[in-house]
C-alpha cells in the first residue's frame, strides 16, 4: 500500500512539475503582458482586454459544444482499452467537428457583432473589435480539439511545450501590439494567444502517429453520439462559467465603470496563475488517470484523496505567501493604480483553498460520466455567485467580488462533498481535512494580522508560511520514500 502511495505521489508530482514548469512560463509572460498593459493602457485597457476575453471564451464554449472535455473521456477510454481504431475514429470525429463548429461560431459572432458590442461594452464604435474576435473563436475551437487528444493520451511533455511555446509567441505580439497600437492592439492581444496555441498544437499533433481507418457516416456516427452527448453538458457548464464571468463584468461596467472591470480582471487573473501549476496538472494528468479506474470507487476514492493531498500542499504555502504580500503582488504585477484588487484578492485567495479540494472531488463525476450532477453543481455555483454579487456590491463595493467567491466555494465544496458521497461513498482522509484546517486558520491569522500597525502582519505571514512550506516538504518527502538521489545511494 505504501509503495502504491509512493508511485502514485510520484506520478502526480511529476505531472505537477512539468505543468508546473509551463505555468511559471505563463506566469512570467502573463507578468509581463499584465505589466505592458497596466502601465501603457491603465485600469480601461485593462478591462477592455477582459471584456472582449470573456466574449471569445463565451463563443468559443457556445461553438465548441464541450467535445474538448468528452474528448479527452473517450480518447483515454479508448487508450486504456487498448482499442486502436476507436481511438483513431474519434480523434479524426473530435477534429472535423471542432473545424465545422469553430467556423460556425465565428460567423455567427460576425453577423452577431453590433449588438454584442452594445451590449457588452455599450458602444457600437468597438464593433470592429468583436469582428476580429471571431477569428479567435475558430481558432480555440480547433486548438482545444488538437490539446485534448494530446491531453487524453497523456502527452503531458507535449502539451507543455504547446502552452511554453505560444506563451512566448502570443506575449511578444502583444507587447509590440500595445506600444505601438495602444488601444487598438487590445484586440490583437486577445488574437495573439488563440493563433499561436493553435499552429503550435497542430505541429505536436501531426507528429502523433496516425491509424488508417474507414471513414464513412456509419464508422463515424458512434463516436460522434458519444462525443456529443457528454459534450453537451460540458458545453453548458462551460457556457455557464463563461457567461457568468462576463456578466460580473458587464454589471461592473455598467454600475461603476470600466475600471472596476479591470479591477476584477487583475484579481481574476492573479489568481489564475498562481494556481495554475495545480489545476493544469489536475486537468492534464489526473483527469484521463481518474477516467481509466472510474468504475471501481475503491480506487476512485483513493486516487482522489492522494491528489487533494497534493494538491493542497503544493498550493497552500503559495496560496499563504500570496495572502501575506497581495499589496506588494498586485504593485508588481500591474501598478499602483490598481489598489482596489488587493481589497479582493484578500477576501479570494483563502476561497482558493476550497476551490483546490472542490476540484479534486468534481473529477469523480465528470471521469464517471454523470454530467447531470455536474451541471446541476455548476449552476448552483454560479448562481450563488452571481446574486452574492448583486446584493454586495451596494454594501461592501468591490469587495464583494472577493468575499463571494470565498461564500459560493465554501458552499460548492459542501455540496459537491455531499454529491460524491452519495455517488461513489467518498470521505475525505483524516490527514487531509487536518491539513486544509490548518491551511485555512493560517489564512485567517495572517487576515486577522491586518489590525496591527508596522510590520508584525508582515513578519507574521511570513513565519507562517514558511512553517506550511516546510511542513508541505516533509509530507512529500515522506510520501516519495525521500529523495530520490537518496534513495539510489542507499541501494
Amino acid at each position: 500500500m505504501a509503495s502504491a502511495k509512493k508511485g502514485t505521489t510520484g506520478q502526480i508530482l511529476k505531472a505537477s512539475v512539468i505543468m508546473g514548469g509551463t505555468s511559471a512560463v505563463s506566469m512570467l509572460t502573463g507578468l509581463i503582458r499584465s505589466k505592458v498593459m497596466a502601465l501603457l493602457l491603465g485600469p480601461e485597457g485593462v478591462g477592455l482586454l477582459g471584456l472582449l476575453q470573456s466574449i471569445l471564451n463565451t463563443a468559443s464554449t457556445v461553438s465548441g459544444m464541450g467535445l474538448a472535455s468528452s474528448g479527452v473521456r473517450q480518447i483515454a477510454e479508448a487508450r486504456a482499452n487498448g482499442d486502436a481504431a476507436c481511438l483513431a475514429l474519434t480523434r479524426k470525429a473530435l477534429l472535423w467537428a471542432a473545424v465545422i463548429l469553430g467556423l460556425f461560431g465565428a460567423v455567427l459572432l460576425v453577423m452577431l457583432r453590433k449588438p454584442v458590442a452594445v451590449m457588452t461594452l455599450g458602444d457600437e464604435s468597438y464593433t470592429w473589435m468583436i469582428a476580429w474576435v471571431a477569428a479567435g473563436v475558430w481558432a480555440t475551437n480547433i486548438y482545444n480539439a488538437q490539446i485534448a487528444t494530446l491531453n487524453g493520451m497523456r502527452r503531458l511533455v507535449d502539451i507543455a511545450r504547446t502552452y511554453i511555446l505560444s506563451a512566448l509567441g502570443g506575449t511578444l505580439v502583444t507587447v509590440l501590439a500595445v506600444w505601438q497600437l495602444r488601444e487598438s492592439g487590445v484586440v490583437i492581444a486577445v488574437l495573439s494567444i488563440p493563433l499561436t496555441l493553435l499552429v503550435v498544437s497542430w505541429w505536436l499533433t501531426r507528429r502523433i502517429p496516425a491509424i488508417d481507418v474507414h471513414i464513412s457516416w456509419q464508422t463515424i456516427s458512434q463516436p460522434l453520439y458519444g462525443l456529443f452527448s457528454l459534450g453537451f453538458a460540458f458545453m453548458a457548464i462551460n457556457l455557464l462559467r463563461a457567461a457568468a464571468q462576463i456578466a460580473v463584468r458587464v454589471i461592473l461596467t455598467r454600475t461603476i465603470s470600466i475600471s472596476a472591470a479591470g479591477y476584477y480582471q487583475a484579481a481574476y487573473s492573479i489568481s489564475a496563475l498562481y494556481l495554475g501549476f495545480v489545476l493544469e496538472a489536475m486537468g492534464k494528468d489526473y483527469y484521463p488517470r481518474l477516467t481509466a479506474v472510474a468504475q471501481d470507487r475503491e480506487k476512485t476514492n483513493v486516487m482522489v484523496n492522494n491528489q487533494a493531498e497534493v494538491a493542497l500542499l503544493m498550493s497552500g504555502p503559495v496560496i499563504l505567501f500570496m495572502l501575506t504580500l497581495t499589496h506588494q503582488v498586485v504593485g508588481i504585477l500591474y501598478s499602483g493604480a490598481f489598489e482596489e484588487t488587493v481589497g479582493i484578492l484578500r477576501w479570494q485567495l483563502p476561497g482558493d483553498l476550497f476551490k483546490v479540494a472542490s476540484w479534486t472531488m468534481g473529477f469523480i463525476l465528470v471521469a464517471q460520466g454523470r454530467s447531470q450532477l455536474f451541471l446541476l453543481t455548476e449552476i448552483s455555483w454560479n448562481l450563488i455567485y452571481l446574486g452574492l454579487i448583486w446584493v454586495g456590491l451596494p454594501v461592501w463595493n468591490l469587495k464583494a467580488i472577493g468575499i463571494a467567491y470565498l461564500l459560493t466555494h465554501v458552499f460548492y465544496f459542501i455540496l459537491l462533498w455531499a454529491i460524491v458521497f452519495r455517488v461513489n461513498s467518498f470521505f475525505w482522509s483524516k490527514t487531509n481535512l487536518a491539513l486544509l484546517i490548518a491551511l485555512l486558520a493560517c489564512a485567517a491569522v495572517i487576515s486577522w494580522a491586518r489590525i496591527f500597525p508596522g510590520i508584525m502582519p508582515l513578519v507574521l505571514g511570513l513565519l507562517l508560511t514558511a512553517a506550511m512550506s516546510g511542513y508541505s516538504f516533509a509530507r512529500i518527502y515522506r510520501s516519495l520514500g525521500g529523495l530520490p538521489w537518496k534513495r539510489n545511494r542507499k541501494a
